[in-house]
């Protein structure tokens, strides 16, 4: 893994790519957040993630970190820079595979009305001269993605609530 340049959360509005989805889902910003917040849980409902792993101190909030794995091969050390209960949730990249410089990711989440909310997921990305162009033509798959893990976050929080 190659170290990146760490961003504030800032940053993401003015990152060179901006990828987001959003979803109204069927739960309060607070049932959101303690999704959001189960990390080893995230492969139940983010088909992309395979494994999450918490390390280091402080285990939760602003400063956290975590290791999250793409797949066996394919990993990335992140450190939390917005952990607002309810309302956002977010970290930039310190590690990653060669092909980025810095990429942030921000959950922000907005009441709607009763136990409904709406989540918007944003990618913010620094990609390598190489990459720049890979990414800019996956732009759409990534979204539809994004808006795919949003729609099971939904589903995996009913199921949570039911059970």
């Amino acid at each position: 893994m190659a170290p990146l340049i760490p961003r504030p959360v800032a940053w993401i509005d003015t990152a060179p790519v901006r990828i987001s989805a959003t979803r109204e889902l069927p739960a309060s910003p607070a049932e959101v957040f303690t999704a959001l917040c189960d990390h080893e849980r995230w492969p139940e409902w983010f088909d992309a993630v395979s494994k999450v792993e918490r390390f280091g101190e402080p285990s939760e909030g602003v400063g956290s970190k975590r290791r999250v794995f793409i797949s066996s091969l394919v990993q990335a050390d992140e450190e939390f820079n917005a952990w607002d209960p309810d309302e956002a949730w977010g970290f930039t990249i310190t590690k990653a595979p060669p092909g980025l410089r810095s990429m942030n990711e921000l959950v922000t989440i907005e009441p709607v009305g009763d136990d409904r909310c709406r989540v918007t997921y944003t990618m913010g990305i620094d990609p390598s001269p190489l990459l720049a162009p890979v990414l800019r033509l996956s732009e759409g798959l990534i979204r539809k993605k994004l808006g795919a893990a949003l729609e099971k976050l939904g589903h995996h929080i009913a199921a949570e609530r039911s059970a």
